[in-house]
């Protein structure tokens, strides 16, 4: 059986508090998995943000004052974020978890609907909760079904604030998209069908017959295309609300639990034959009856719900298998079972596979339990690979393919091995080493490189050449890193070079043009030119710039290595969403990269740790 590659992130612990367990969604703040608070013994969600934009200054302060802006909100219908830090190359956020289930669950992908003052009531608890962000200039900007948690007792909690919205906007998101939002959820939540922000207009009565003019009039002045003529804020529209939801025949202001259970959807298909029909009823005549109607119906789910005994199964035993296969067959109980994650050592078990379970195999579990997976990481103690004689940096791929992350160096004189060899390890080579301990690398005398992405090209050679390092430089676009700055370095930061080592930039162009065509052509045609007449390469401009895009740049060794060598490029795409092993190669942005050791999901160019060796322009 395959055993899936592990999510780089799980199973870290950040500020030796918060243990990260498994992946819950991806988006433009970056990754959001479930964690431990270690020192609150609390599940919390936390937000890591994308790691190719950790060294974007820009991104990592507009995300952290985010986050900030967020802590002081507090009101009960929003999930509070509780704090913010940076450990290493890890930013994050940590936010409430918050039990129950979103809007989009309850629904079930539109088999269900609310009758419409239950969905009136949960709106209005939305907008309450949206009125206190709005007051504070804090807009949502994401609001979906998946970001509404209907939790015990009917409370409606707001959740999946962005800390960071997509740089494509042209402006931030103000208070009306918000309002626009809302007004797309209650019409999905009268009428069972989903709708996308381009539809206008929205009328929930061509879809439910009979419905009162006000809820369409709600629903079309809350998504008019044009957001100067919605309500201004969540506070404007809630009054409004609250004055529809009062005017509801036979309703209550107040909420009860029953209201916020979603009914199956009834049909309105006439009873009589068709060319029998009478004059239609006018809807004001109708809505009592199926007032009581709907009332009648809930209240017998309602009844039906209480008096259904609790349902109590044996937990099947899932050790062995695979993390997805794990949750199919606890999600196949039909308990609604609220699954955790968290890594642990195992010497039996794959990496990635399931360990053991809390509660354990055959243990009775009711509706909405709490199971905790425990998830092999593999054993803890390994053997030590031979790195004695290597180069520093091959000691540093082959621990880290054994399943070492804290790897120490030690510089020592040696009058027999070159800088940048090592010496001797601690523990030594064959001994079994803990993977919760750092390996010790003895390693001679040389040059430590240092950390130069994020700094401009000028300052990153000249701390290069200070310390008698060569430099080779590559140019290439990048989406956040801004012109002139390195994007990327080979070797990583910390490895220890001979006096006089290379070292190569990849210097950012920018994001890329978006005409793609009309660039190549011209490059075709600078070319051309370059080839009736004499180079800069071929005078020897030591690594000096020309003037076209990618070979005309003239990269560093000898002005432009890379474009007199160039490689045919007959390699795959590079794909997020594959996992590469050490040796694979890749095309990407028009270069071919070879991966150093196991990734995923990083892209090749920018990529501070060196994983992807940059093999030259296609």
């Amino acid at each position: 059986m395959e055993t899936p590659t592990p999510d780089p992130l799980f199973g870290i612990t950040l500020h030796e508090r918060y243990i990260l367990g498994k992946r819950l969604r991806s988006g433009a703040s970056g990754t959001v998995h479930v964690a431990h608070d270690l020192e609150a013994d609390r599940t919390v969600t936390v937000t890591v943000l994308h790691p190719w934009l950790v060294n974007d200054h820009g991104a990592v302060h507009a995300f952290l004052g985010r986050a900030q802006t967020l802590e002081d909100l507090d009101h009960v219908g929003l999930a509070r974020v509780l704090g913010h830090g940076r450990d290493g190359d890890h930013v994050y956020a940590v936010t409430e978890y918050t039990q129950g289930e979103t809007l989009a669950e309850a629904l079930g992908g539109g088999e269900l609907r609310y009758p419409p003052h239950a969905a009136l009531a949960i709106v209005a608890g939305i907008l309450t909760a949206l009125d206190t962000a709005h007051d504070a200039g804090v807009v949502h900007g994401d609001l979906g079904l998946d970001k509404v948690v209907v939790a015990g007792g009917g409370t409606v909690r707001v959740i999946g604030f962005p800390l960071l919205f997509d740089e494509e906007e042209d402006e931030g998101p103000e208070t009306r998209t918000d309002v626009g939002a809302v007004g797309r959820l209650l019409y999905t939540l009268m009428t069972g069908a989903a709708v996308d922000p381009d539809t206008h207009p929205l009328r929930p009565s061509s879809v439910l017959p009979g419905l009162p003019p006000d809820l369409d009039m709600l629903v079309a002045n809350a998504t008019d295309p044009n957001p100067r003529y919605r309500p201004r804020d969540a506070g404007q529209y809630l009054t409004v609300v609250e004055q529809v939801l009062r005017s509801l025949p036979g309703t209550s202001t107040e909420p009860t639990d029953d209201d916020t259970r979603p009914i199956p959807i009834v049909s309105v298909a006439p009873s009589v034959p068709p060319g029998q029909e009478g004059p239609p009823v006018p809807w004001w005549r109708r809505v009592p009856v199926l007032l009581g109607a709907g009332i009648l119906v809930m209240a017998l789910f309602a009844a039906g719900w209480a008096l259904m005994p609790e349902k109590a199964v044996a937990l099947p035993d899932v050790v062995g298998i695979s993390t997805e296969e794990a949750e199919e067959y606890l999600t196949a109980l039909e308990l609604d079972l609220v699954v955790h994650f968290e890594e642990t050592y195992d010497d039996a078990v794959a990496p990635g596979s399931v360990a053991e379970s809390t509660p354990s195999p055959g243990s009775a579990v009711e509706r909405g339990a709490e199971v905790l997976l425990w998830v092999s990481a593999g054993p803890r103690f390994v053997a030590i690979p031979d790195v004695v004689g290597g180069t520093e940096n091959d000691a540093r791929d082959m621990l880290r393919e054994a399943g070492f992350t804290d790897i120490e160096v030690v510089q020592e004189h040696s009058a027999e091995e070159p800088p940048g060899t090592v010496l001797s390890s601690e523990p030594a080579v064959g001994e079994e080493g803990d993977r919760e301990e750092p390996v010790v690398l003895r390693v001679s005398e040389g040059v430590i490189v240092p950390t130069l992405v994020g700094m401009s090209q000028e300052d990153a050679v000249k701390a290069l050449t200070g310390l008698g390092l060569t430099v080779e430089t590559t140019e290439d676009h990048h989406d956040t890193v801004p012109v002139g700055e390195v994007s990327g370095q080979t070797p990583e930061p910390g490895t220890i070079l001979p006096e006089e080592g290379a070292v190569t930039l990849t210097v950012s162009l920018g994001p890329a043009p978006e005409e793609e065509e009309e660039e190549e052509e011209e490059e075709a045609e600078d070319t051309t030119e370059e080839e009736s007449s004499p180079t800069e390469d071929d005078r020897g401009d030591g690594g000096g710039r020309g003037g076209g895009r990618g070979g005309d740049h003239g990269e560093g060794d000898g002005g432009g290595r890379g474009d007199r060598e160039a490689n045919s490029c007959g390699v795959p795409e590079w794909d997020p969403g594959t996992t590469y092993d050490r040796g694979d190669r890749v095309r990407y942005q028009g270069r071919e990269y070879e991966a150093r050791w196991w990734i995923q999901g990083y892209p090749p160019s920018g990529s501070e740790w060196g994983v992807w060796e940059d093999k030259g322009r296609c």
